[in-house]
């Protein structure tokens, strides 16, 4: 009877100590898959299980975070000047939370059943499809952006086609088409980065150096040649 009795309260113990784990659970993505090179990301925020995306792992400054529907869910910056809308300039967050709201009504603002966060950083671009179940346990609290591989099909195509003057000009084309779609505004800091790349690109500075003084991103420079060439020639892995 007593080895029963404790049989049991070890088996509740080990009930107790392993239902949170999923808590902290961490998912990792690749710093390509965080930007939606593809297809935007999914990610799931749960009715009182909030989820924390965090960029510490690609070192990427948080300058701008938008919600096209803001009606079911909250941001919150490990910077609290991200918070004040008077100032996007000065936001220096490097991790986003998310917490699902009981839905609020805007006038005019159609309801959805997910909604996209746009994240603007000192060096990317990132996108992400959120979703809200209203039943089951979160498989994850956080997400976790990693650096990508080195791609060599990448790198070649940096090399020979970014690093010519057509190559810039597609740049340039780039993020105007970056602008127009309200991926980067004139007065985020990336747009100010972005156009000390261009000046140096111009100057004949090799790309690998132009960017790393610029503090940029090759792949961003590759994703913005590819907004900028009509027929889409240079594509990831080509």
């Amino acid at each position: 009877m007593i080895r029963s009795w404790k049989t049991l309260a070890l088996s509740l113990a080990l009930v107790v100590a392993s239902g949170p784990a999923w808590a902290q659970a961490t998912r990792t993505i690749s710093n390509r898959a965080a930007r939606g090179d593809y297809a935007p990301v999914t990610v799931e925020v749960h009715p009182g299980h909030g989820v924390t995306l965090n960029f510490r792992p690609v070192g990427a400054i948080v300058r701008r975070a938008w919600l096209d529907d803001p009606s079911q869910v909250t941001l919150d910056f490990d910077d609290t000047r991200c918070a004040a809308v008077a100032a996007p300039g000065e936001c220096a967050a490097t991790v986003i939370h998310l917490r699902q709201i009981q839905p609020l009504a805007f006038p005019g603002l159609p309801a959805t059943a997910t909604t996209t966060l746009t994240v603007v950083t000192d060096r990317d671009l990132y996108t992400f499809q959120l979703a809200f179940p209203n039943s089951g346990a979160p498989a994850y609290s956080i997400l976790a952006i990693q650096p990508d591989a080195p791609s060599p099909y990448a790198s070649a195509i940096l090399t020979t086609q970014i690093a010519s003057p057509d190559g810039v000009r597609w740049v340039e084309q780039g993020l105007l088409e970056a602008q127009r779609r309200n991926l980067v505004a004139t007065e985020d800091p990336l747009w100010e980065r972005l156009q000390a790349l261009l000046d140096q690109l111009k100057q004949g500075t090799p790309l690998t150096e132009a960017a790393q003084a610029a503090g940029v991103s090759e792949a961003l420079v590759v994703r913005l040649a590819e907004l900028g060439r009509s027929d889409a020639g240079i594509t990831q892995g080509r």
